[in-house]
């Protein structure tokens, strides 16, 4: 009844900005949250998106605000057509169905330009004065100890216990705390900033010969190498070394910080370590948990590269020797 419901009041708020009942709706099934997307198409062949999001994560209220203050940075973004935050409709323009994961198997040299582009987008936000945040833009919580902490527990809940059924000893899990504390205190150290927090191919849209970001209402301060991990450690796409380096190299020459290349590349790697414990676990909640199986395809991908980073990263030889045991169990099922 109240998927009825629903459907009824999509269609009297389309009707009511389109001005007319003569549109084809199609479900559009991505993602892991708890929004749902439809495009909908009229009879002279234009289309639009509808987003409906729900209260089951609070970070979806965000994105209205987090679209304007992006689109003010020149990044790109979704254009709005019209909203009701009321029943959490949002129309806007249809991006395609393009984006950086769909183009993977495509020669870097037809890639290449299209994650400089993305990373001198993302370099507009990582660089923006956080004195200077608009006082009425709705952020998520910041990164700290806290939220470093939560996605640590999240790691080993949905992936270590759930997916791989490896129960740590309590001697075992006091020294993964410590190492993984260290980790994210050493993350706290470089100058913080706004950063998207999802920033991977599945996330920037192309249009037009353009990256369109997407997927962005978990933004919040934190730190930029997460999204460098996000992006250039992103399981759904292989990297060569080389490929990893040369987008390496553009974005330091692009950030040109007050310190050297190796600092850089150490903090790039403790990023990305944070960043697959983050999406190994959900990886996890979401194929086991919310039963969309297709994340768990993803897993082995994740697990190899935090595997490559974790041997990057001094001090988490403890993180090696599970993530190691994972893999080794891991290769007995279907992941």
């Amino acid at each position: 009844m109240k998927m009825e419901l629903i459907q009824k009041e999509i269609q009297k708020f389309l009707s009511d900005h389109l001005g007319t009942k003569n549109f084809e709706l199609v479900p559009i099934k991505k993602g892991g949250s708890d929004r749902s997307f439809i495009r909908v198409s009229l009879q002279h062949e234009t289309s639009f998106i509808l987003m409906h999001y729900g209260n089951e994560v609070a970070e979806n209220a965000c994105w209205l605000g987090i679209n304007k203050f992006m689109a003010s940075l020149n990044i790109l973004v979704p254009r709005i057509l019209t909203h009701d935050v009321s029943r959490h409709f949002i129309l806007m323009e249809d991006l395609g169905d393009i984006d950086l994961w769909s183009l993977r198997f495509e020669p870097w040299g037809e890639r290449r330009n299209h994650y400089f582009e993305a990373l001198t987008q993302i370099h507009r936000l990582h660089s923006f004065d956080l004195k200077s945040i608009p006082s009425n833009l709705k952020l998520s919580e910041s990164y700290g100890p806290r939220l470093y902490k939560w996605e640590h527990d999240y790691f080993l809940e949905n992936f270590v216990w759930e997916v791989c059924k490896v129960k740590l000893s309590s001697a075992d899990t006091a020294m993964l705390d410590r190492e993984l504390d260290a980790l994210s205190g050493r993350l706290q150290k470089p100058e913080p900033c706004l950063i998207h927090r999802d920033f991977q191919s599945q996330n920037i849209m192309i249009k037009n010969g353009k990256p369109v970001m997407i997927d962005f209402q978990g933004m919040r301060r934190g730190c930029l190498f997460y999204d460098l991990g996000s992006l250039i450690c992103d399981p759904y796409v292989t990297f060569t070394d080389e490929e990893k380096n040369e987008l390496l190299d553009f974005y330091y020459e692009l950030m040109n910080p007050s310190y050297s290349r190796d600092e850089f590349i150490q903090n790039f790697w403790e990023g990305s370590v944070q960043r697959l414990l983050q999406a190994l676990g959900a990886y996890g909640f979401l194929g086991l948990k919310k039963h969309k199986t297709a994340f768990l395809k993803h897993i082995a991908n994740g697990l190899e590269n935090l595997l490559v980073a974790v041997d990057n990263v001094r001090g988490l030889e403890r993180l090696n020797d599970l993530a190691t045991e994972c893999e080794t169990i891991l290769a007995r099922k279907d992941y």
